[in-house]
């Protein structure tokens, strides 16, 4: 009887499925727009700025920040929200809660909870941990707007 074979170790995937690696592929597809943050005068926004990329059709979209500053889960949570002009500005769509860590840099994929058919602005809140349902707007860190579709 002969000695089995060892099998080659697999090769490493050169290019992990990532938010940041999904963001650069999603402005190839027409229709992607794309919009920087504006910092508002709230402390974590010293410094803050990054952009927006979001694609209607297919729902989908990315948000990437530099400079933001650091959140402790435990006590607040950044949460998005998307103001359509389809709806009543009252209730913007949550576009879900994240982290940052203490480099203040992050790309978050972005996950809105209803259809979003015409975007207008995002709006980025700090709230408590898990996020509201409705936000009291009371420190909105940074916004991006988008041209009327």
């Amino acid at each position: 009887p002969s000695a089995p074979i060892a099998s080659a170790p697999k090769p490493e995937v050169v290019r992990p499925d990532t938010p940041a690696a999904a963001r650069e592929a999603l402005p190839a597809i027409t229709g992607t727009t794309q919009t920087a943050w504006k910092a508002t005068t709230d402390a974590s926004a010293k410094g803050a700025g990054g952009d927006v990329i979001w694609h209607s059709g297919a729902q989908r979209g990315f948000m990437r920040f530099t400079g933001l500053a650091a959140n402790d889960p435990a006590t607040s949570q950044y949460q998005l929200w998307i103001f359509d002009a389809e709806r009543d500005e009252r209730y913007p769509v949550d576009g879900g809660v994240f982290d940052v860590g203490p480099t203040g840099e992050v790309v978050v994929p972005i996950a809105a909870k209803l259809h979003v058919n015409s975007p207008k602005l995002f709006a980025v809140t700090v709230e408590k941990p898990g996020g509201v349902v409705v936000s009291k707007r009371e420190r909105i860190v940074l916004t991006a707007s988008l041209p009327p579709t």
